[in-house]
C-alpha cells in the first residue's frame, strides 16, 4: 500500500476518494484506532503522484510545480569556466554602470558613438567594440534575465562541446548579432539576448538533427522563447535590439547545421528556417524604420 494523506476528518476522505475516484484513480481508506486517523492509501504507485497532488490541492495547497526532467538534466551539469568568465563579466560592467564614470564606460564599450560615420571607431583600431555591447545591461532585469539562460545555456554547450568551442561559439554569434543590429538601427544598444536566441537554436536545432545528443530543451520554453521573440518585434514593447535577437538565432541554427555539415533533409529544413528568420527580421525591422536602415544614412 502507498500513502497518500492523512485525515481526522472522514467526510473530508471520502471526498476526496470521490475525487480522486472521478479521475480515475482507485483509492482506499483505512481507520487507524490507534491514533484515531483515516489514512488514504493507493494499491499501486502508478498515480501516486497526481493523488498527492489532487490531496493537497482538495486541502487548499498549491499544486507543487513540476520542473522539466530536460531542465533537471541541464541544472545538474558542473560550472563552466568560460561560461562563469563571460556572466562576471557583464554583472561587474552593468555594477560600474552606477559609478560616478558609467555614461563614459557604456560609451566606450558601444559600438560606436551616435554622431560617428559607419564603423568609423572601428577603423581607428577600436575593434573591441564590435563584441563589447554584449556585455551591456541598461537594467536589473535585463541582466538577471539574460544571466540566468546564458549560465543554462552556456554550461550545456561547454559541458558537450568544450571551452574554445563555447568561445568560439559567443564570439561568432555576438559579432553577427551585434553588427546586423548596428547596421539596422545605429549603435545605441547592448545585451546579451542576441547570443542567448544563439544558444536557443544551437541547442534546439542541434537535437532536432542529431537524435543521439542526450540534451534538449523543453518544448513549452522553446516555443515560449520565439513567441517572445515575434512579441518583441511588434515594437509594443519599445525598444528592442530585435535585429540581434533574429540574427542570433539564425547564426545559432546555422552553426548547428554545419557542423559537422551533410546535405540531409532536416538539415535543409533548418537552414530554411534561418533564412526565413534572417530576411523576416530585417523586412519587419526595415518596415519600422519606415526603410531608413542606419547602414544607408552613410552609402548614399
Amino acid at each position: 500500500m502507498y500513502i497518500v494523506g492523512e485525515l481526522k476528518d472522514q467526510k473530508m476522505v471520502l471526498e476526496i476518494i470521490s475525487g480522486l475516484k472521478n479521475i480515475g484513480i482507485e483509492a482506499i481508506y483505512h481507520h487507524n484506532l490507534e491514533h484515531d486517523i483515516y489514512v488514504i492509501t493507493l494499491p499501486t504507485e502508478e498515480f501516486l503522484n497526481d493523488a498527492r497532488d489532487f490531496y493537497r490541492v482538495k486541502l487548499g495547497f498549491q499544486k507543487p510545480i513540476k520542473i522539466d526532467q530536460e531542465w533537471v538534466k541541464i541544472k545538474e551539469l558542473p560550472m563552466g569556466e568560460t561560461t562563469y568568465v563571460m556572466i562576471i563579466i557583464s554583472v561587474v560592467i552593468y555594477l560600474l554602470s552606477f559609478s560616478n564614470f558609467g555614461d563614459s564606460l557604456f560609451n566606450t564599450l558601444y559600438i560606436g558613438k551616435v554622431d560617428s560615420s559607419l564603423f568609423n571607431e572601428i577603423f581607428h583600431g577600436q575593434v573591441w567594440r564590435l563584441m563589447t555591447p554584449i556585455f551591456v545591461h541598461l537594467s536589473f532585469l535585463h541582466i538577471l534575465f539574460n544571466m540566468m539562460w546564458f549560465k543554462d545555456l552556456g554550461y550545456l554547450i561547454e559541458h558537450n562541446f568544450g571551452k574554445n568551442f563555447t568561445l568560439l561559439f559567443v564570439l561568432f554569434t555576438g559579432l553577427v548579432s551585434n553588427i546586423f543590429q548596428y547596421m539596422v538601427s545605429g549603435p545605441q544598444f547592448g545585451g546579451m539576448s542576441g547570443v542567448l536566441y544563439a544558444m536557443l537554436g544551437f541547442v534546439w536545432v542541434y537535437k532536432k538533427i542529431n537524435t543521439e545528443f542526450e540534451y534538449s530543451l523543453p518544448r513549452f520554453d522553446i516555443g515560449m522563447m520565439i513567441g517572445w521573440f515575434f512579441v518583441c518585434l511588434t515594437g509594443a514593447l519599445g525598444p528592442i535590439a530585435n535585429t540581434a535577437h533574429g540574427m542570433g538565432l539564425v547564426s545559432g541554427i546555422l552553426a548547428a547545421v554545419g557542423l559537422k555539415f551533410k546535405w540531409e533533409k532536416s538539415r535543409i529544413k533548418y537552414f530554411s528556417i534561418a533564412i526565413f528568420f534572417l530576411i523576416f527580421t530585417l523586412l519587419v525591422e526595415g518596415y519600422k524604420l519606415q526603410g531608413r536602415y542606419y547602414i544607408l544614412l552613410w552609402l548614399q
